[in-house]
């Protein structure tokens, strides 16, 4: 089990989870050197260094669950999903989905261009862009989640915002929200980092460590955020809102306004959780992804501090344990790619195997793990595409 704590609570012997570098936006005094801490030496350091906050591995004695049967047992254990829809063919709705993120891509970038120039910012082109996505997340939400996991990290910079919207629309979809409010939270994650705009990219940019004097500056993006969309008017308060806290925590130790949940708004909860799980699995030049399932292993043990239990909670129910888009090993020791999770049998989705166990290419077969009550074949791990260099953008537009 992850779990996020206190480095005053660290301990020899404790196992340090590889964090997204990422995540200092988030938890700016997070330690995420992993491997096991060696002696009280190397945690005096740690503390001595500022850092007050850490992940660790550990296991509940007696227990031989792993991640992925404990996540399993959270999705079933707790409140139940609505009942399951029919959905578009994956691969038709793929096409819609892709055609959807492109315009709001484009969009973003010219949104950015025109906000750094002093423009107001095109409410209305958003708006349609934001349509768009939530028509291809109520016909087949895992379409879409499955693309944004497929952007290119030369274009993380707007890509991240695209796939913020498109994370929180499809999480608002499952909540089942009103088309008016998925709009709203659609558009609010499209425009929640606009305000980075004004931070210098000198900073936005570095890759080490922000020193204190950076750091504040960056705690200011959400203001800078809700100052520009003000400017534009005629942007409904809760997307203001939203974008102004989607940096805000639980238990209060958020930013600009350190608000604890009561305080703030569903949508700007919402946009955090959206904000995290994409920060943990997207490529950037200077890192490789989180696997999925281990980015929403570590947003379980965030509970009660950073995110509201019970909300967290929904959204790994919403996205599955093995998220559309992830590469997997199969007990057969072939490889497949997911294309749809299971709520009702969350270790069981669909996939498509596409590698034998020497990585090379098979006719691809679409299977459903969960089509017979006795499987035949199971998921044994989730498995890095990076690592073994593979591209699954071709697998995931093809029907076969």
């Amino acid at each position: 089990m992850i779990r996020k704590i206190s480095v005053q609570d660290l301990k020899p012997g404790m196992e340090v989870v590889r964090m997204s570098s990422d995540m200092w936006t988030h938890l700016p005094y997070l330690y995420t050197k992993p491997g096991v801490i060696e002696s009280e030496m190397q945690i005096h350091r740690i503390r001595q260094e500022g850092y007050l906050d850490v992940f660790v591995r550990y296991e509940i004695p007696g227990s031989t669950e792993s991640e992925e049967e404990r996540l399993e047992r959270l999705i079933l254990d707790r409140t139940s999903k609505a009942p399951a829809k029919n959905n578009a063919p994956f691969h038709e709705e793929f096409r819609n989905a892709r055609k959807a993120y492109d315009e709001a891509l484009h969009l973003t970038r010219r949104m950015v261009s025109d906000v750094k120039m002093g423009r107001q910012v095109d409410v209305e082109a958003t708006g349609h862009a934001v349509e768009g996505i939530i028509e291809t997340a109520a016909r087949n939400p895992d379409a879409l989640i499955c693309l944004s996991k497929l952007s290119r990290y030369d274009s993380y910079t707007y890509a991240h915002s695209i796939n913020v919207a498109a994370i929180a629309v499809v999480f608002g979809e499952y909540l089942e929200l009103p088309k008016d409010e998925l709009l709203m939270l659609g558009m609010a994650g499209m425009l929640h980092d606009l305000g980075k705009t004004a931070v210098p990219d000198r900073i936005i940019n570095k890759k080490g460590r922000l020193t204190p004097r950076e750091f504040e500056e960056v705690k200011k993006h959400p203001t800078y955020g809700r100052k520009i969309l003000e400017k534009s008017g005629n942007i409904p308060q809760r997307i203001i809102q939203a974008v102004e806290e989607h940096h805000e925590k639980f238990n209060g130790s958020g930013y600009p306004s350190g608000l604890r949940k009561d305080d703030t708004g569903v949508f700007g909860r919402l946009l955090s959780l959206a904000d995290v799980y994409d920060a943990l699995t997207s490529d950037r030049s200077y890192k490789n992804a989180i696997l999925p399932n281990k980015a929403l292993a570590i947003m379980y043990g965030m509970r009660d501090q950073d995110f509201c239990s019970s909300e967290v909670q929904m959204f790994i129910k919403c996205l599955g344990i093995f998220p559309s888009g992830s590469l997997v090993r199969l007990d057969s020791g072939n490889l497949g790619v997911v294309l749809e999770s299971n709520p009702q049998r969350p270790l069981l989705p669909k996939i498509k195997v596409i590698l034998d166990e020497d990585l090379r290419p098979i006719p691809a077969q679409l299977v459903d793990l969960a089509a017979t009550e006795t499987p035949t074949v199971s998921i044994v791990e989730c498995a890095d595409p990076s690592q073994y260099r593979i591209n699954l953008k071709p697998y995931l537009q093809s029907p076969r």
